[in-house]
């Protein structure tokens, strides 16, 4: 009679790699709803419990003590520590839902508008430019060319970006400027130059929908807001450094410094050859795979960004996370790759794991009975990993 031989090590998991009948020890085939913990043994998975019951939820961004989510046309916020959901505003009703948060706001984006929310305040991510319509008419300011500009606040006290505008007088006059506020502008600021001046200071902030420029005071606060322009709709935020990193398509944007509303549309941006799939970031720079490559890029938004081939392969959508630890972590076709504080990214489970592929992931960290675990659910179109071994069995051919 064979003899009965106990097993209880699995401390290194799963291998998919090895043929059936050769797993190496203290590894296992296939683990559902269990885990490996310290010491060889097998925990299971951390459950779940219902908080709300909620019609047509289609995304949710973690927000201080909890979630933001979008559901049924509304912006709701849940609060882990006294499980209380209530609404905050209006969302989409459609579409998902990305975000993050920074300086203790969400930044959010959906299929087709932008919010951001500061505790139960809701508005919007930034405002559109201000293009007056100018008119002359008479006056005592100097003939000359003038600069003028008119911005937009909205309820957070961010200023929107200006297009400033040339304004030729040819003999003494006024400068009559005419606009519509954009839809969440709080007042708006005019800005004006002194004749063939090119510092524009500001006139006047007590108007919302005209202004006659007579004098020029050139003594007051300076327009720092020219050329910028609101951020665009994404379809990833990261929080990186005190600014906001966004997906749009195979561009990558950064925000302006202190001005996550803003964004330079000129030199704010990095161009990839492909659509990016995947964002992660850590104090070495953000790690980005676009089609079939993977990159690190160094200090962006600044004068010394730089940029270096990572992998010859890309990532699964949607799966980069920021581990507590500060390492940058994503899903490979190699399984996780980690990367480290210092730049060295490595593949953990290249030699033992090949994970199945999907269109696309979300990835989080869990904290269940003292083991921290990174969990990757792939979503999508789910479909074998070739380099994963599927069966195997022996025959013999006479």
């Amino acid at each position: 009679m064979p003899e009965l031989v106990r097993v209880d090590d699995w401390s290194e998991g799963m291998n998919n790699l090895a043929q059936v009948d050769r797993i190496p020890p203290k590894q296992v085939r296939d683990l559902l709803n269990l885990d490996p913990v310290g010491g060889g043994g097998l925990q299971q998975r951390a459950g779940q419990r219902k908080v709300a019951d909620l019609a047509g939820a289609h995304g949710a961004v973690p927000y201080r003590d909890g979630l933001l989510v979008a559901a049924g046309g509304n912006l709701l916020q849940y609060s882990a520590t006294t499980n209380e959901l209530r609404t905050i505003g209006a969302a989409p009703a459609t579409g998902g839902l990305c975000g993050a948060e920074l300086n203790g706001d969400a930044f959010l984006c959906s299929a087709i508008d932008m919010l951001r929310v500061r505790g139960d305040q809701v508005g919007p991510w930034g405002l559109p430019e201000i293009m007056p319509r100018v008119v002359l008419s008479s006056g005592n300011l100097p003939a000359g060319i003038y600069r003028v500009a008119v911005t937009a606040l909205d309820r957070f006290g961010a200023e929107s970006g200006a297009a400033p505008l040339l304004v030729t007088l040819e003999a003494p006059g006024s400068i009559d400027l005419l606009w519509t506020a954009p839809v969440g502008a709080t007042s708006c600021r005019i800005y004006a130059s002194v004749a063939n001046g090119e510092t524009l200071y500001l006139q006047s902030s007590s108007h919302t929908d005209g202004f006659s420029l007579t004098s020029v005071t050139d003594s007051s606060a300076r327009l720092t807001t020219t050329n910028l322009v609101q951020p665009p709709v994404a379809t990833h935020v990261t929080a990186y450094k005190g600014r906001l990193v966004l997906v749009v398509g195979s561009a990558l944007w950064i925000t302006e410094p202190f001005a996550p509303h803003l964004v330079n549309p000129a030199f704010g941006f990095v161009q990839y050859g492909a659509a990016i799939d995947m964002v992660a970031a850590n104090d070495a720079g953000i790690f980005i795979a676009a089609g079939q490559r993977t990159y690190l890029l160094m200090a962006p938004g600044t004068e010394d960004a730089s940029q270096r081939d990572i992998f010859g392969f890309g990532a699964v959508r949607g799966s980069g996370v920021t581990l507590p630890g500060g390492q940058a972590a994503w899903m490979t076709q190699y399984g996780m790759a980690i990367a480290q504080v210092d730049g060295t990214v490595s593949l953990p489970q290249q030699q033992r794991y090949a994970p199945s592929l999907a269109a696309y992931a979300t990835a989080g960290v869990v904290d269940n009975n003292g083991l921290q675990m990174l969990v990757t659910t792939m979503k999508g179109a789910v479909a074998p990993n070739t380099l994963g071994v599927e069966d195997s069995f022996d025959m013999e051919i006479e």
